[in-house]
């Protein structure tokens, strides 16, 4: 070959090269979608998660994951989520476009402003990691149709090219807004444990109550998710879990608390773990005897259900305590609602509005009672705006009269119902008071923990094992011998109570004792004196007023006073001494009677209220041998209440005091009666009781003196005194025209003479 040839050859080649040249682009092989799915969603727990996540993510704020006919053939998996929905545009350059990076440059939601919880990109890989089929439904809020799109994930296999297989999109009628998801020919079989473990996995992102609506768009009113069961042909749909099965029914103690139309405040415990529940009692946080009359001035139709909280290990399972704990410390607290409305900040973390942190730090009582230790919220209900006004910040509401009421009374409500249930466990529930032996209990805290352990876990072997008929037998064993336990624990408890009140009983009385003695020496050793200097002061100084009749007129009243002070002193004296001699001798109950009235009538008079004492003219009424001091002070503690009670009604103030014989039962009686408030029904088989008062435990922000009010003795040393005496108290039946009437049986002295 020549040169020429050579050279036209060459050129040949080039121009053939130069018409084979051309520009090419990747494509897929339809298995991506398959390799993809598996390789980034390895467990099925984490691809159920994913979508869940991204309903957060959507602003949803309820989410339904159901299984029906699950472990069988047909088993179907549907996601509902009442979030923002996707448009057309969203479906098509969003969930059919690979590796779309919206998240990345929409870091938040676009209504609550949440962080996407949902990883980048792999929610329709999810989809396609649970099942063979996807039907999505969904619809944005306003639009005038919604979407679906039916994937068959089936067809996405090896040889074809991804582009050429389709996926169907349709318009449908709209429908409320948000978006499901159905998923069918599941890849997986799902256990109950299973399914309650992706609830746990979202539970970072949910709140302990239902959604309530908020006043405000741009707060978030919360995210709840339930996981539902169909159970197949011939069973109802079954809750899985949800915050009520996982969380709330694990809690020991409900407490409740409302407010009428006509300012009446009530509480309840409903739930109660360690001992007996409580019916409606009045309860307000000034007038703290919980009687009937006490109603507040401005605040009205207000309810409050609370979840009381104790963070000790072995008083909830085990895969139950940290839950509970974690979301303590995120959402503990009291909600207030508006008229369904949630105000803010009111619960939020580290708000005390309550301030039950402040009064828990002080350890005014014993008692768990910190923001921590309360699921709760509170409504309001006040269509015209007239009791509760918000900021024009819209931050919190202006502190009216009704607000102040409505902090006091949800406070004293949570306070008296956690130490009352303190108390229930055998508690201390004052500083004041002696701790339980801790040792007496600890064997069997110990072993009561250890047969949870052992029920916990044959509960997670019923869960997976194919035969659970051994594991649920274990259950039933532990849960017998778990119960047993617990009942001793109570009766141990109950007693280690009852020796405890009964120590601080004594110190208490013993100091009141020395107290009282050494205020009626002094008393008496100055009195006397006092009083002569006094009669001389008044003598001068009315005759050097004369003309003056006010100056007189006040005089009078002094004097009349002094002459009260002096009768009153008088008998105290004469009690105190009595107390002082050991011997023990029948007592006369019509002396008893008599010398009470005569020793306090002028102290009733002050105090508006008239006495009639009712005794036999020729029957002493001796009693068994007791100490005349006894007598004194059961008469002066019915004198006492009598007063409290008729101070809280309009009533005209009557006491009667009558004595009599039963001969019958070879006793005599006393019956003390007064015009009061009357003893609510409720109250009157525990009042007799140690520690046990009518008055509720002081709102946070009280005194410290209002906070060492009402200890509930004074029935209780007039029971002691009367079931030492071979006796009894009681309420009966009032005469006409009195409300409340206390009956003291004594046994008659065999010898009157």
């Amino acid at each position: 070959m020549n040169t020429s040839e050579a050279q036209d050859g060459a050129e040949k080649l080039a121009n053939s090269s130069m018409a084979m040249t051309e520009n090419v682009t990747f494509h897929a092989d339809a298995a991506i979608i398959n390799r993809l799915g598996r390789e980034l969603v390895a467990k099925q727990e984490t691809a159920l998660v994913e979508l869940v996540k991204n309903a957060y993510d959507a602003d949803a704020t309820s989410v339904i994951v159901s299984f029906d006919g699950r472990g069988g053939p047909g088993a179907v998996l549907s996601i509902q989520d009442n979030g923002i929905g996707m448009s057309r545009d969203d479906i098509v350059n969003g969930f059919l476009r690979l590796a779309s990076d919206l998240k990345v440059l929409e870091p938040k939601s676009p209504s609550y402003k949440r962080t996407r919880a949902g990883r980048k990109g792999i929610g329709r890989f999810s989809a396609q990691r649970l099942g063979d089929r996807l039907i999505l439904t969904t619809q944005v809020e306003g639009q005038p149709s919604a979407w679906q799109l039916i994937a068959d994930w089936s067809q996405f296999t090896s040889g074809k090219r991804l582009d050429d297989i389709s996926v169907i999109l349709q318009e449908l009628p709209a429908t409320a807004p948000g978006t499901t998801l159905r998923i069918e020919g599941l890849h997986d079989d799902w256990t109950t444990g299973q399914i309650r473990s992706c609830w746990r996995s979202v539970l970072a992102l949910q709140q302990p109550f239902p959604v309530t609506p908020v006043k405000d768009p741009t707060i978030d009113p919360g995210f709840t998710v339930e996981f539902r069961d169909g159970g197949g042909l011939f069973r109802d749909e079954t809750v899985v879990a949800n915050m009520q099965t996982e969380i709330l029914d694990h809690l020991p103690v409900i407490i409740e608390m409302r407010v009428d139309d006509r300012g009446r405040a009530m509480w309840r415990i409903t739930k109660n773990a360690f001992g007996e529940l409580r019916d409606w009692r009045p309860i307000h946080h000034e007038a703290r005897d919980n009687s009937e009359a006490a109603t507040y001035e401005s605040l009205r139709n207000v309810a409050m259900k609370a979840y009381h909280v104790i963070l000790d290990p072995t008083l909830l399972p085990s895969v139950v305590f940290t839950r509970v704990r974690d979301i303590l410390s995120r959402e503990g607290g009291i909600r207030l609602y508006r008229n369904g409305f949630r105000v803010t900040p009111y619960g939020e973390r580290d708000d005390d509005w309550l301030r039950l942190d402040e009064v828990y730090s002080r350890r005014d009582f014993l008692a768990p009672i910190a923001n921590r230790n309360f699921f709760g919220v509170v409504e309001v209900s006040d269509p015209e705006g007239a009791l509760f006004e918000e900021h024009t910040s819209r931050e919190g509401l202006i502190e009216t009269a009704a607000f102040g009421e409505l902090r006091n009374v949800t406070s004293s409500t949570l306070i008296t119902a956690a130490t009352e249930i303190h108390a229930d466990r055998g508690r201390k529930t004052r500083t004041s008071t002696p701790s339980p032996r801790p040792e007496v209990t600890t064997a069997l805290s110990e072993a009561r923990a250890a047969m949870r352990a052992a029920r916990e876990a044959a509960e997670s072997v019923a869960n997976s094992s194919p035969d659970p008929a051994p594991a649920k037998l274990l259950i039933e064993s532990a849960a017998a011998a778990e119960k047993i336990i617990e009942q001793q624990e109570l009766i141990m408890a109950t007693e280690q109570r009852r020796v405890a009140d009964e120590i601080a009983m004594m110190r208490l009385l013993s100091s009141l004792g020395m107290t009282t003695a050494e205020f009626s020496h002094e008393t008496g050793m100055a009195f006397e004196a006092f009083r002569l200097d006094l009669e001389r002061v008044f003598d001068v100084a009315v005759a050097a007023k004369q003309g003056d009749d006010k100056f007189l007129a006040l005089a009078s009243r002094a004097r009349e006073a002094l002459v009260r002070l002096d009768t009153l002193t008088g008998y105290l004296n004469a009690t105190v001494a009595s107390r002082a001699l050991r011997e023990i001798h029948p007592v006369s109950l019509s002396k008893a009677v008599e010398d009470f009235a005569r020793g306090i009538r002028a102290h009733a008079e002050t105090q508006s209220t008239k006495i009639d004492i009712d005794t036999p003219p020729l029957d002493p009424l001796y009693t068994v041998p007791m100490h005349e001091a006894e007598l004194a002070s059961v008469l002066l503690n019915f004198h006492t209440n009598a007063l409290k009670a008729m101070k809280r009604t309009s009533n005209e103030r009557k006491i009667l005091v009558a004595a009599d014989r039963d001969a019958e039962e070879g006793k005599v009686r006393l019956r003390f009666c007064d015009t009061g408030d009357g003893v609510p029904i409720e109250m009157r088989e525990r009042i007799f009781e140690a520690f046990v008062t009518r008055q509720s435990a002081p709102t946070s922000s009280a005194s410290d003196t209002e906070h060492a009010q009402g200890t509930g003795l004074g029935l209780w040393i007039v029971e002691q005194i009367a079931a030492n005496a071979g006796g009894s108290v009681a309420i009966v039946d009032p005469p006409e025209g009195y409300a409340t009437c206390f009956e003291l049986l004594l046994p008659e002295e065999s010898d009157n003479g």
